[in-house]
């Protein structure tokens, strides 16, 4: 297959690997390329303007502006800006002529649904949100906008991806046909797969001794990582085997949980790396012997799960559907009840005092893993994207 493949995205490109949606995206075209198609990238992000765009409003539009006037200026900037970047996308494809188009779908962007109604290709949507994430995420602007962008699109859409059960539940309920849904899962990169490397590394850089358990957290500390949580349960706590948190990542929360781990006493029992490469994220976690997520929302399918999995990690998790499947409570994770910080903290307990009970877990999830690589899911696209395409 010759496929077109669009990221309408305005701020993200696929070589930054920073955002979740670039990472998948970049995994399973690789796949696909390798599976011997042809791919054409085009990405909002490397057009004239797109930066520039994207700063204008984080530098003075929200800063200045109410936060209703400036969410709404912000969505119906990104509705214009998408037709923008059809207007791109749409000669790609008349020049190339592919298959099919496929594109990470993004909220408020028409580009894929504008460019496959006028050249008749058709079009599949990749790691398909609700149609309300955006407003519950970042707040609501041009009223209803989303939700009326997203059934556009969906519609004209000959494919939906969602990467979850619950996230298909979900768009089945917002009018997407059962006919255009298919379910593809987060994957595991390679290089996850090679276990304890840079672990030794990470933990002298940071002054870690061998004989300490290690909890690492990987994530962008987003609200709903609820890393406040794991600070609590951590503080809470009591045991004589020497441990540490490993928090990983930078994001909207990091000055709270810092404030945090202060007024809790555990500073010196937290370590908080700040930002760091995506291709460096698997010494990280090799560096753990716990890996945990505190919390995750209630659609999502967590790529961080997968990655700890194929570090061979003691997972704990909370018990949702979410989680659950991917890992089993007692076998390739332990799973606490969500939201309860008491929960969470005699997991923590368990899992650092009992090794026979980590090494068990991690060696199941390490197994499972297996099942669960990007050739996998890419070979899943390819089998979907090969449907459309015999149908158009």
């Amino acid at each position: 297959m010759k496929i077109v493949y669009s990221l309408p995205h305005p701020a993200d490109s696929l070589s930054s690997e920073q955002a979740g949606h670039t990472v998948r995206a970049s995994a399973i075209l690789g796949v696909l390329e390798k599976r011997g198609h042809e791919i054409i990238r085009v990405e909002a992000a490397r057009g004239s303007g797109a930066q520039t765009a994207v700063k204008t409003y984080r530098s003075l539009v929200k800063k200045l502006l109410p936060r209703f006037i400036a969410n709404q200026m912000r969505d119906r900037a990104r509705v214009a800006y998408s037709l923008n970047y059809a207007g791109r996308l749409q000669q790609v494809v008349e020049q190339a002529r592919p298959d099919v188009i496929l594109e990470t779908h993004i909220a408020f962007s028409l580009a894929g649904k504008t460019v496959s109604e006028k050249t008749g290709i058709p079009l599949g949507l990749d790691d398909v949100a609700p149609s309300w994430e955006e407003a519950q995420q970042y707040g609501g602007g041009a009223g209803g906008l989303a939700q009326r962008t997203h059934h556009e699109v969906t519609q004209q859409a000959s494919l939906v991806v969602a990467v979850s059960q619950e996230i298909r539940r979900l768009l089945k309920e917002d009018g997407v046909a059962e006919s255009k849904l298919v379910t593809i899962s987060n994957g595991i990169d390679h290089k996850f797969f090679q276990t304890g490397t840079g672990g030794a590394e990470v933990r002298a850089r940071y002054g870690i001794p061998a004989d300490t358990v290690v909890i690492v957290f990987v994530g962008s500390f987003q609200p709903y990582h609820r890393v406040d949580l794991l600070l609590e349960a951590f503080a809470q706590v009591k045991t004589d085997t020497p441990a540490r948190l490993l928090l990983v990542g930078e994001g909207q929360r990091t000055p709270e949980a810092k404030a945090a781990a202060d007024r809790l006493g555990i500073n010196a029992r937290v370590t908080f790396t700040g930002r760091i490469p995506y291709d460096q994220v698997a010494q990280y976690v090799a560096a753990g012997d716990v890996a945990t997520m505190p919390a995750t929302n209630s659609y999502g399918n967590p790529m961080k799960i997968y990655e700890y999995m194929a570090q061979s990690k003691a997972i704990i998790a909370p018990d949702q559907p979410t989680i659950t499947e991917i890992v089993a409570h007692g076998e390739s994770a332990y799973l606490f009840q969500p939201e309860n910080v008491g929960a969470l903290a005699a997991g923590l307990k368990r899992l650092i005092e009992d090794g026979g009970l980590r090494t068990k877990i991690a060696q199941r999830a390490r197994a499972d893993a297996d099942q669960h690589t990007w050739e996998k899911r890419g070979e899943a696209m390819e089998q979907a994207l090969e449907k459309i395409r015999r149908k158009s």
